[in-house]
């Protein structure tokens, strides 16, 4: 079965998406990549439709039909991996990420296939431990969903009133069977689901569940995918290991407190965020010259 990618790219992001998109096309040449552009107006997606027009077999681009934003951000996603679901390929995985994060190097499928092959089905990405091993709260999202429970409250971002029940209210009885807790979550930068888990969600109507606005509390999509896992009695897998080791360093904010040589040393496979400031380029950039060595 193949691998998939999937990106879901904003403005200004297209050179540091088109960056990460080409280390896939050159670290797992078989590989698929299916990305969705924002309904991004400066310049992004003709960069996007540029690179896909250049492998065409490994490229699926889509666009929103309007800019969700950052607030829409788990709208644009659940209909990408609706998209992929409903394609041909049958995937044994995809590995859903942010356009800044760097792809060091190979090894992420064999990574995620060891994982998979001790946990089962699932999505790998859990992150009870920052990456310097210190333990991370889910107290956040834990309250954004207990808000999103009032049948009327105010919209988080836009301050707008809303009224009615989240969508994702129906799954939660299967969720706390499998022993779901409200606010466990990935972290949206980076994450990889299961093959069985991807198609699973979209057999029960998942994805394709999620109303077209993003006016609730709960906007990303870290929370939600972590309660599909579990409405499919699939889990959430830590991506550190028992020791507190890790193949990828995936924190929230930037800076990333490593150098080239550090990440290289320690045999990373992934890092974020990466983004397109000066300091981040020259790590990027420093960090294919090593590869290439």
């Amino acid at each position: 079965m193949m691998v998939g990618f999937a990106m879901v790219v904003g403005p200004r992001e297209g050179g540091i998406a088109t960056d990460t998109i080409r280390s896939i096309l050159n670290f797992y040449p078989q590989s698929k990549i299916w990305i969705r552009d924002d309904a991004t107006t400066d310049g992004t997606f003709e960069q996007l439709q540029s690179l896909a027009a250049s492998a065409p077999h490994r490229i699926d681009l889509t666009r929103n039909p309007h800019a969700m934003g950052l607030d829409g951000i788990a709208v644009s996603t659940f209909r990408l991996f609706q998209h992929i679901a409903n394609a041909p390929e049958k995937l044994e995985m995809v590995i859903q990420l942010d356009p800044d994060v760097c792809i060091v190097r190979e090894g992420l499928v064999e990574f995620a296939r060891k994982r998979f092959a001790v946990a089962g089905p699932g999505i790998l990405g859990s992150y009870t431990r920052t990456p310097d091993r210190r333990p991370r709260s889910h107290r956040v999202h834990a309250r954004a969903m207990l808000r999103d429970l009032l049948p009327v409250d105010r919209d988080r971002g836009s301050g707008r009133l809303r009224a009615g029940l989240p969508f994702y209210l129906r799954f939660l009885p299967r969720a706390f069977r499998s022993g779901y807790k409200p606010g466990h979550h990935v972290l949206a930068a980076f994450y990889i689901v299961h093959g069985e888990t991807l198609y699973a969600l979209a057999r029960l109507g998942f994805w394709s569940s999620i109303p077209k606005d993003g006016s609730r509390s709960v906007k990303p999509d870290d929370p939600l995918v972590s309660l599909g896992a579990y409405a499919v009695g699939h889990r959430l897998i830590d991506i550190h290991e028992e020791d507190g080791r890790s193949q990828v360093w995936i924190q929230h904010r930037a800076p990333v407190p490593l150098t080239a040589e550090e990440i290289h040393a320690h045999s990373l496979l992934a890092v974020h965020p990466l983004k397109q400031d000066e300091a981040s380029m020259l790590l990027r950039n420093e960090l294919k010259r090593l590869t290439l060595q």
